[in-house]
């Protein structure tokens, strides 16, 4: 065997190997887009359980309010359910729906079945908003050039490198 038939080999041996190890790390992954309308600033998470909360504290009641969200096939954001622990002003208190409502450990738990592509909101500093994923905490005014610009969240199907 040649020396040049040899690096062949070896440059298609090389190259195998990476294709087997990019194949069983690159895996498509839900990624969660929080995109400033202002300026187009985009930050991305990656969601690869599908499940993500949206919180914050009420701004009257200064109590916390947590969104709990599945990202489907369509990458549509499903709310699932509502948390909070005071009734008031932008929170539930009436049933629009036949949806399920119980009381847990001091806690009002909406079972909620609505399907948006996107979520359109401004930040304030005064409600404290976060995204929870994947055990990270985001606070959505972090991810804004200005206080009380508007954004939008939305999920996108991507690919994410993980061991």
């Amino acid at each position: 065997m040649t020396k040049i038939q040899k690096r062949v080999i070896t440059g298609v041996i090389l190259c195998i190997v990476i294709g087997i190890l990019i194949s069983r790390t690159v895996k498509p992954s839900n990624i969660l887009v929080v995109e400033d309308v202002i300026t187009g600033k985009q930050t991305e998470i990656a969601v690869p359980s599908n499940t993500f909360v949206l919180g914050y504290i009420h701004s009257v009641l200064l109590t916390p309010a947590e969104e709990y969200f599945f990202i489907d096939e369509q990458q549509q954001l499903n709310l699932q359910k509502t948390i909070y622990e005071s009734f008031g002003v932008g929170l539930p208190y009436s049933q629009d729906q036949d949806w399920e409502f119980e009381i847990v450990d001091g806690k009002f738990i909406l079972y909620v079945d609505r399907t948006m592509d996107v979520i359109n909101m401004v930040i304030s500093p005064i409600p404290d908003h976060w995204i929870e994923a994947e055990g990270e905490i985001y606070k959505l005014i972090d991810l804004v050039s200005e206080p009380e610009d508007a954004i939008k969240i939305y999920a996108k199907k991507s690919y994410i490198f993980g061991l």
